[in-house]
């Protein structure tokens, strides 16, 4: 059933969330509703297209500290830093400068706090929970800015 569910995602959201104004609502309404390994294949689909798209990287980053994805989640944090430094639109660099910070206290954190394996499976296990909102206004911010427009 989920895979039937992913499939119809995939097949009625990736192309039209690539250039549509209704892109963070139709991602942020996909996360709050459950639907967060389908959140992740848009970004998937959307990197695989452009490996520097931030929208994709983004929804990277925040599958990846939702579910504590530890092998990758530097990788995300550093991508999304990396490419947002980039970026010079006016709604997403007031939002990446506060936003910047908090991905790199959070490097640091990972870096300098391992989680122990006991609380790694309890946080994980909360990350299955539903009508959990989406974590970040960057993806706001670059619709205002008219980035799935392009």
């Amino acid at each position: 059933m989920k895979k039937r569910i992913l499939i119809l995602t995939l097949a009625t959201c990736v192309g039209a969330v690539q250039a549509q104004t209704n892109f963070y609502t139709t991602v942020t309404n996909l996360w709050y509703q459950g639907y967060k390994s389908n959140v992740l294949s848009l970004a998937e689909a959307r990197l695989l297209q452009n490996t520097n798209d931030i929208a994709g990287l983004i929804l990277k980053a925040e599958y990846d500290l939702e579910f504590l994805e530890l092998t990758s989640i530097s990788n995300s944090y550093e991508r999304v830093i990396q490419v947002g430094d980039t970026i010079t639109t006016t709604n997403f660099v007031k939002r990446f400068v506060v936003e910047r910070q908090e991905y790199l206290d959070f490097l640091e954190l990972f870096k300098n706090e391992p989680i122990p394996g006991n609380r790694l499976n309890e946080e994980k296990a909360k990350a299955n929970i539903n009508h959990k909102e989406l974590p970040t206004g960057l993806l706001k911010a670059l619709e205002k800015d008219g980035y799935f427009n392009q």
